[in-house]
């Protein structure tokens, strides 16, 4: 069973690597934001072998404290609202309506 902290604690390092510009940075902001609200973020679980062996537990328990503990991440954590409307927007081009709409297709 995943404790309160342990899920807290997870939810901020995804934060920090989501906030940031790179693969990892992807897969973290879809772990968090299907977390959040999984009817538009869906992660795609192929994304997780981007993540090296700390972001990936860090993900593993995010996605076990969400259904275990039965909370939103953002509850977890100082001005959570605020983080996730912030990190909404940065990867909104991963939004379920958004994210196969490419070019010519």
């Amino acid at each position: 069973m995943i404790t309160k902290e342990e899920y807290a604690n997870a939810i901020v390092e995804l934060i920090n690597m989501a906030r940031k510009d790179c693969g990892a940075s992807r897969t973290c902001a879809q772990v968090l934001l299907s977390a959040y609200n999984g009817d538009a973020f869906q992660l795609n679980i192929t994304e997780l072998c981007n993540l090296d062996a700390d972001l990936y537990a860090h993900a593993m328990i995010v996605i076990m404290g969400r259904v275990e503990l039965r909370k939103e991440p953002q509850e977890f954590i100082k001005n959570g609202a605020a983080i996730f409307d912030e990190l909404w927007k940065q990867w909104i081009n991963y939004h379920v309506k958004n994210r196969y709409n490419k070019a010519g297709k």
